[in-house]
């Protein structure tokens, strides 16, 4: 017996290195957890949230489907509760982006050279990319995606924690905004977002033309700053 997941859900588990120990940071009812042990993905792990109330919804899933053994619970505000070098990996998911950060800000100490992270901000996006890089992560693979109309990004990075980064820092704002491995793997989930945000700036500065104001010709030339930067995304996934 198998917990069914969601296809973004799959994603994120699909991502872990095997063979890690996995913290689900705010793991509402351990599917995941659930998932890496029976496919085993991972030797074991622990479910963690903030709140009681999904804690012992996870706890009796993790009973239910018989990894009781492998999955612990514990109640955690983000990793205040996770002690260092009880696990190899973490996944944060379903959060926005300064709640990812403020997250990993503090419990980066806990953390050591090799961690693994699974990240799938819900916002914010653009910051998270530069939090990682800010912060001696180096981003390994990325993937993005589309789920019930709404796009997805699932990022892999990995703590180098004093170690020197052998890849030169690349402060490219397009990276930051869309992704380097993205752009670099042609991904044609990012193609189509892309080529969709295009079309809907498009529609807006239609309707902001027949408008006047200074307030409207500052939000016109922010949308022809972000074409711009658009076609440009375009250009390095097509060529």
């Amino acid at each position: 017996m198998m917990p069914k997941l969601s296809n973004r859900m799959k994603y994120i588990a699909d991502m872990v290195t095997p063979g890690k120990v996995v913290a689900d940071i705010g793991c509402d009812h351990a599917f995941i957890s659930i998932y890496l042990v029976k496919e085993g993905i991972s030797k074991g792990g622990l479910a963690m949230d903030i709140a009681a109330g999904p804690l012992e919804n996870a706890k009796k899933n993790i009973e239910m489907y018989g990894v009781a053994d492998k999955v612990k619970t514990r109640i955690s505000n983000g990793m205040d509760a996770l002690e260092k070098d009880e696990s190899d990996a973490a996944i944060i998911s379903g959060m926005g982006g300064p709640l990812i950060i403020d997250i990993l800000s503090r419990g980066i100490s806990k953390l050591s050279e090799g961690y693994e992270l699974i990240l799938s901000p819900q916002s914010e996006i653009e910051d998270v990319r530069h939090f990682l890089r800010e912060s001696n992560f180096r981003v390994v693979d990325e993937e993005m995606m589309i789920e019930d109309g709404k796009y997805y990004n699932i990022i892999k990075a990995i703590y180098l924690g004093n170690a020197t980064d052998d890849e030169e820092a690349d402060t490219n704002i397009l990276y930051d905004r869309y992704g380097k491995l993205l752009i670099q793997k042609k991904s044609p989930v990012l193609l189509r977002y892309t080529e969709e945000r295009i079309e809907k700036l498009e529609g807006i500065y239609c309707k902001l033309s027949k408008e006047t104001g200074d307030s409207i010709i500052d939000r016109m030339a922010e949308i022809n700053s972000e074409v711009d930067e658009l076609a440009k995304v375009i250009e390095l996934i097509k060529n």
